[in-house]
């Protein structure tokens, strides 16, 4: 018997029966059966159907999906079948539309040196003690574990990650400094007092779009001189190096330009830094830690995971060389930057067959890369998103001074520039970092020009979305139906489709509420606008920047929740008219991220022909209670019906 979801406005269950049996086309010969599962699954297909019962053939593919009679007709009585516990369901395998998975992997290495402030009650595993150690700016700095300076380290770096100075506040007069200078400031004050004088210190913010190094860090890239000119490769890539009024480097770095010399200066020896210069060699010769890293991501429900923001060959080679891994529990697709794709000569590769096609296709673990990716602007929190009128940055806030954020680019047409090339190929799929309203409109504006020379035909996608207002919601809309307009020519429909880092709304809400002009922090993520204007949308983890947890985003999406840092006693509601409801959320986390990516015909859903990839979980995330789901066990995780727990 079916299982209808009449409060989401699903079929009753006679219908759903009648239209799903059929569902994938003619199911395959029932001797490919090799596993029946029974349970309550729910199948995330285009009804939202909740099934009984999903068959898998030896070769990892779903059979039937249906109710326990139509799945077993036909089968031998024992035929191998696997129950679900009372309350457990299964889902789709989660599917995170983009992250950063080298630097993900590098953030489980830095030990005391991961300075990452903690997470609001309902999502931090850290004891009380833990947290107070890095709650404010400078306990944070002074929490890093550092050996006494000799001459045989007097020039080794000190390198921390994960510092946030939007939610852990700045306390004056700590690790003995004076005047009025606050961190953000001149950082390279605290860093000297709260880390060390002697040796060079580089601190990643956690947004991944700034950093922060001392005089001696600057003279380790200088040559041995405390100020020299800012490299091209810095400017010409976006970056910066933040002076003040006299000239000299405050100590602020901007974008992953900005302190690439940097990192470069460290040498190889840092696991870190070899993280990111040979990716390939530092994941052959670390898997142990990569495997519990890659573990970590099994453990939270996901199968399928798109690294983006490649940075060339030697990533894409690591990315390749992990799936490779027989251990490895994922599916991995990445897209690669357009300055990378171009120096290193990389064309777009996909997945090699289609098992709804092929019945022969084994999918790979490696489905390529297919995502070209551009940076607009820089970091909401980090003070570098690019807004425009009536969103600024609030004097007196975090971001004071601020004003409209900063771009990576100078309008549209160096955006048209950037991508055209790969457009025009039509075997890339276009994705853009946009975080401020104004980095939003130039994308819409380049991807209406590009559309107007070239029709594409496959999905684009606005990577983020965060500050938003709803005229722009409405520009998008317009984009997607073919009512968009260049010099008075409209332009050809096309398909534009949104991934929000939700935990900005969780982990960030607070502090946008005062960072932003009044108003514009309740809109961030604006879930109810893409619900309005038909916008498709998604959440992902921007991991490292937030933990990599799609139940997580969807009780996040649902409740809308947020929590006020160091201490978390206030807490509420941050745009109650962008809540979303649980049954669109879960889309939001399976098969809305495969569409986006191209991988709708392998993952997403449970339906006949795809893989079985799938999740069982605990309880229900459909019939818990909202602010419960994040809670929910995740109890295993299958790729291609075959267990990934350890």
């Amino acid at each position: 018997m079916w299982v209808p979801l009449r409060a989401a406005g699903i079929l009753s269950a006679a219908t759903l029966l009648a239209v799903t049996v059929g569902c994938g086309g003619a199911r395959k010969d029932d001797a490919d059966v090799s596993t029946v599962y029974i349970g309550t699954i729910l199948t995330v297909d285009a009804k939202n159907s909740v099934a009984q019962a999903v068959s898998v053939s030896p070769s990892g593919h779903i059979v039937a999906v249906g109710s326990e009679k139509h799945v077993r007709e036909g089968l031998p009585a024992d035929v191998k079948t696997v129950k679900l516990a009372p309350g457990q369901v299964m889902a789709p395998g989660f599917v995170d539309p983009h992250m950063h998975l080298g630097p993900t992997i590098v953030q489980d290495l830095m030990g005391t040196h991961n300075i990452a402030p903690c997470l609001p009650p309902p999502y931090e595993s850290r004891n009380p003690q833990q947290c107070a150690r890095v709650a404010d700016v400078t306990s944070a700095l002074q929490s890093m574990t550092v050996k006494p300076t000799g001459a045989q380290n007097a020039s080794e770096f000190i390198l921390g990650m994960n510092l946030d100075p939007s939610r852990q506040p700045f306390v004056a007069g700590r690790c003995g400094t004076t005047g009025t200078a606050t961190f953000t400031q001149r950082p390279k004050v605290f860093l000297d007092a709260c880390v060390s004088k002697e040796r060079p210190v580089l601190v990643l913010d956690q947004s991944g779009h700034l950093a922060y190094a001392n005089d001696k860090a600057f003279a380790a890239v200088c040559g041995g001189q405390p100020k020299c000119a800012v490299p091209n490769t810095v400017t010409e890539a976006g970056g910066g190096w933040v002076t003040d009024d006299k000239g000299e480097f405050t100590g602020v770095l901007q974008e992953a330009a900005g302190y690439a010399p940097f990192m470069a200066a460290m040498g190889k020896s840092n696991l870190a830094v070899l993280g990111q210069i040979d990716p390939k060699k530092f994941v052959a010769e670390n898997m142990p830690v990569v495997a519990k890293s890659i573990d970590k991501l099994r453990a939270a429900g996901l199968t399928t995971i798109v690294d983006g923001g490649v940075q060339g060959r030697k990533q894409l080679e690591a990315d390749e060389l992990l799936t490779q891994n027989p251990d490895t529990p994922l599916r991995v697709t990445a897209a690669v930057t357009f300055d990378t794709a171009s120096r290193d000569g990389i064309t777009a590769t996909g997945p090699g067959c289609d098992p709804s096609a092929d019945a022969d296709c084994v999918l790979p673990k490696w489905l390529g890369a297919r995502g070209i990716k551009l940076w607009v602007d820089g970091s909401t929190q980090g003070c570098t998103a690019k807004l425009a009128p009536p969103i600024s940055y609030r004097p007196g806030g975090h971001c004071d001074g601020a004003g409209e954020g900063r771009a990576d680019v100078t309008g549209p047409d160096e955006v048209v520039k950037d991508l055209q090339p790969y457009w025009t190929q039509g075997d890339w799929q276009i994705q853009a970092h946009a975080n401020g309203n104004e980095a939003n409109r130039w994308i819409v504006a380049a991807l209406a020009k590009m559309q107007l020379r070239k029709k594409a035909t496959q999905p684009v996608l606005i990577i983020h979305h965060t500050v938003v207002d709803e005229s722009l919601s409405a520009d998008v809309a317009k984009l997607r139906r073919g009512d968009y307009e260049v010099d008075g020519k409209k332009v050809p429909a096309l398909d534009v489709r949104v991934t929000h880092l939700i935990g900005h709304v969780a982990y960030w809400g607070a502090a946008f509420d005062q960072m932003l002009s009044p108003g514009a922090g309740a809109n961030i993520d604006p879930i109810g606008w893409d619900r309005k204007y038909g916008i498709p949308w998604s959440m992902h983890s921007d991991s490292m920047v937030t933990p990599s947890h799609p139940l997580w985003f969807i009780q996040q999406a649902v409740t809308r929740q947020t929590w006020a840092y160091p201490d978390f006693t206030k807490s509420y509601v941050l745009g109650p008219q962008h809540r979303a409801p649980v049954q669109e959320a879960l889309r939001a986390v399976t098969i809305e991220p495969a569409t986006q990516h191209g991988l709708q015909k392998w993952v997403g859903s449970l339906e006949p022909g795809k893989v079985a990839d799938f999740v069982v979980l605990g309880a229900n995330p459909l019939t818990v209670a909202p602010d419960r789901i994040g809670a929910i066990p995740v109890v295993n995780t299958y790729l291609g019906g075959k267990s990934t727990a350890k």
